[in-house]
């Protein structure tokens, strides 16, 4: 008597496990049509390239990197990540380990800005620094915007281009 109800308790557990193997095997079935009929909606206009990728690169892209940094001066990271199909946590890794061997030099700002600061900027500020003694952070920062040009190279380039033009005209 015992064992009949054991055996019946056991079928009903099989008929269950069963009954939610099946269930399971359905969900998963109509996951997948699903995931079919959304696979054909989507499609890749672009691609970025991993670091990995561009480390394989040339030194050239290295290069021009580290010159239109130098260039404009002052660089939004989202830009610089497109200028050279990057991620933007790709572009300051690599800004972070071209200041490391003393490539470039600079701060990031909190709105996502890279400023590219000169050997020669940095000696006026330091030059200051050691005329004045002591300086506060903030008499210090309103001072630096002599010091430190945030106009990009590009855009000075072109301003004396046209007032050469203006001149000869």
């Amino acid at each position: 008597m015992r064992r009949r109800k054991d055996e019946e308790r056991e079928a009903r557990e099989r008929a269950l496990e069963e009954e939610a193997n099946a269930q399971k095997a359905k969900e998963e079935e109509a996951a997948a049509l699903d995931f079919e009929k959304w696979k054909g909606e989507f499609s890749v206009d672009a691609e970025g390239t991993t670091e990995n990728e561009v480390q394989g690169g040339s030194q050239d892209l290295l290069s021009e990197f580290v010159e239109y940094i130098k260039k404009h001066k002052c660089v939004p990271l989202e830009d610089l990540a497109a200028e050279f199909k990057l991620r933007t946590q790709e572009c300051i890794n690599r800004i972070t380990s071209l200041e490391s061997i003393g490539r470039l030099s600079g701060v990031m700002d909190d709105r996502g800005k890279y400023i590219y600061i000169s050997l020669e900027e940095m000696k006026a500020v330091a030059d200051y620094i050691k005329r004045q003694g002591r300086v506060s952070i903030s008499h210090l920062a309103s001072k630096s915007n002599q010091f430190i040009d945030l106009e990009s190279k590009a855009q000075l380039i072109e301003d004396i281009i046209g007032m050469e033009e203006i001149s000869v005209a």
